[in-house]
């Protein structure tokens, strides 16, 4: 195309600044996972769909979009995908519930399908084919500089604001992304250089993103709580298999389809490089999605260390990738991906040593060689996977790239969200029947200092789960590992061995590694003959300890907490049986999550419903439970007592 250089640099400009903000969002928002899920009172397993829809709505489209582009206009597309991409970002830093912020991140994530895969294909109908590889390189690098620098600046906004903050930061750049994007493609007649077709696979792309939310829907709700007993759950995931069947005969019969599936029948290369691809991607979430929350909610970290972290995964990804590239053509790119797969493996091993004390420094080698090690796969695999196909399929393979990627770590991401969830909801279910269960007075105060250290998100229990996610993801990576072994050929029944292989390792590792669960509360006859003498109780101080023994408990633990007149009766009681927990004036105790002062539960019970709640207590499955966490019964406590602790709670001031 015949452009003066001024408007070549505003356009690429525009390409870029919109190429950043994109790998900027990918980046910002597995760091802002724990503050969303605080801040909005919602659940691990709600708050990743945050990210979940997003990426669905990238990946279903995408081909579509790029297809349409040709016909319509990349610049027109371009304008459009920013437009609604930069209007959905900005109205998600004022999302009032988890819910609204969800839906607007379908919208934005249905933004970027549109705008992105035009980038490539712009800036090569500007520069031409000369000079086609410099193009790409300044577009490849404003992605990789999101990735570097997008978790260093979310880590320090939430350090200093919280999770609205990676969305109103960016507002400014959003309003210039979209006047550049008018401004330098022109607004009445944007520029084109192709011909519309006369036929789209518009039925192709919505199987394909129904299917996908189908199914990844199932995989992250179904092991979650008693959600395997919802049928409706079971019909969506059972959809999302039927949609996708749907989608291969829709591809095969369609004369110009998303996917030419023969590019995976006639070459069993690009079969095993496409695969490989999408599960090295399905591993990422262990250190993009459970790491962060383990940094900032279990090991105490700030938001800016987890971002350096992060950030110098990504860095080691953009030095090694060029690298790597330049090797392929020598060494053979099938070697480097078998190399770069065993080195993002040795990170992954290496989280297996972080504990509860460990430090950010402790960390940074397992990112380094994290980093490293996909910066080693991904472009040895990209540049196989282009070799391996027709080449007039090679725009069908890039747009391809989007979706394997976007789609093999949405599906890890689903998998292990719920894995973490589920994890969570196992421990705290078996801490709260063993808290209204007989035992000795060594596991009910066992219990107890569960509770009190933060159950379900102690650091311990984090700790915990991040060891299973890497024994999860070290487990995906078996499935990238064999497919790029050269010269052995992947049919269909033994790519399902692998996958059955990688399955079986996981179960089996993160079984037998469950068995070292922390907090196990253990009853056995051996520990009560050790502790004889002492009484049989319930967790909390309940049922036959000594009324002695709980007040001088609760003496030590309650010294200094607020000032509670001693001659207020009703204070007293609720200090000895919630203090722990709520504090003294219903603020919470930090880190337990547990305020009442705005609880719309009890602004809406009075007296006698608030005594009738304390009787009952309330599991963390239970339909009402918004934090997941135990409320324990105190039906054991005399009614004058209940009705005390009663009273205090609705005389102090909820905010209406």
């Amino acid at each position: 195309m015949q452009l003066s250089k001024a408007r070549i640099f505003l356009i690429m400009s525009s390409l870029v600044l919109s190429s950043v903000m994109a790998s900027l969002d990918s980046s910002f928002t597995p760091i802002a996972i724990p503050d969303m899920i605080d801040k909005l009172d919602s659940s691990t397993s709600e708050i990743v769909w945050v990210a979940l829809g997003y990426l669905i709505a990238a990946s279903g489209p995408m081909l579509l979009a790029a297809k349409m582009a040709d016909g319509y206009g990349h610049a027109r597309f371009f304008q459009i995908g920013t437009l609604i991409y930069g209007l959905a970002m900005i109205a998600c830093a004022w999302a009032p519930d988890a819910n609204t912020l969800i839906i607007l991140r379908f919208i934005q994530g249905f933004g970027m399908a549109l705008f992105l895969p035009t980038t490539f294909a712009i800036a090569t109908a500007m520069y031409g084919p000369d000079k086609r590889g410099s193009a790409l390189g300044i577009l490849q690098a404003a992605n990789a500089v999101g990735f570097v620098m997008g978790p260093v600046f979310a880590g320090w906004l939430l350090d200093a604001y919280d999770w609205t903050a990676i969305f109103w930061a960016r507002i400014p750049f959003a309003i210039l992304a979209i006047l550049l994007a008018f401004l330098a493609l022109g607004f009445k007649h944007p520029f084109r250089f192709s011909e519309r077709q006369q036929t789209y696979d518009y039925l192709g792309a919505v199987y394909l993103t129904l299917s996908l939310y189908g199914i990844l829907y199932g995989c992250n709700k179904l092991p979650v709580e008693d959600n395997h007993l919802d049928p409706l759950v079971w019909i969506i995931f059972t959809l999302g298999f039927v949609l996708f069947y749907l989608f291969i005969k829709q591809e095969r019969k369609h004369p110009d389809p998303l996917i030419d599936l023969s590019l995976f029948t006639k070459s069993n290369d690009f079969t095993k490089a496409s695969i490989a691809f999408a599960s090295v991607f399905a591993s990422f979430p262990v250190y993009l999605f459970i790491l962060p929350i383990i940094m900032i909610n279990g090991l105490e970290m700030k938001a800016w260390d987890a971002g350096l972290a992060l950030g110098l995964a990504a860095l080691a990804t953009l030095i090694i990738s060029p690298i790597a590239g330049n090797l392929s053509d020598r060494a053979g790119p099938e070697k480097l991906c078998m190399s770069g797969a065993i080195l993002t493996g040795v990170g992954y091993t290496l989280l297996f040593l972080v504990n509860a004390d460990s430090t950010v420094l402790s960390i940074l080698p397992a990112m380094a060689l994290i980093g490293a090690g996909t910066g080693l796969f991904f472009s040895p695999n990209n540049n196989l996977m282009l070799a391996s196909a027709p080449p007039e399929r090679a725009g069908m393979v890039s747009g391809l790239f989007g979706v394997l990627r976007q789609s093999g770590y949405a599906l890890g991401f689903a998998v292990t969200a719920s894995l973490f969830t589920a994890i969570q909801n196992w421990f705290d279910l078996q801490w709260a029947y063993s808290s209204v269960k007989l035992g000795s007075l060594q596991s009910a105060n066992n219990i107890t200092d569960i509770y009190h250290q933060g159950s379900q998100w102690s650091p311990e229990t984090l700790v915990f789960i991040l060891h299973i996610g890497v024994l999860l993801c070290s487990s995906i990576l078996i499935i990238t590992l064999v497919n790029s072994i050269p010269k052995i050929r992947l049919h269909a029944s033994r790519q399902i061995s692998v996958v059955l292989a990688s399955v079986l390792v996981a179960v089996v590792t993160m079984g037998s590694y469950s068995l070292t669960a922390p907090g196990t509360i253990v009853n056995s006859e051996d520990q009560n003959i050790i502790i004889a003498n002492t009484p049989n109780v319930l967790a909390f101080g309940m049922s036959s300890r000594s009324y002695d023994l709980v007040e001088e408990a609760n003496a030590v633990n309650t010294e200094g907490m607020g000032n509670i007149k001693s001659d207020d009766i009703s204070s007293q009681a609720y200090l000895m049986r919630c203090g722990f927990c709520h504090g003294p004036n219903l603020e919470g105790i930090p880190g337990l999550g547990a305020t009442l002062e705005d609880s719309l539960f009890l602004q809406n019970m009075d007296i006698q419903q608030t005594i009738q709640f304390l009787n009952a207590g309330r599991m963390p499955n239970s339909e009402d439970s918004i934090s997941g966490g135990v409320m324990p019964s105190f039906s054991w406590l005399p009614d004058s007592e209940l009705e005390e602790i009663a009273m205090y709670i609705k005389s102090q001031k909820i905010s209406e």
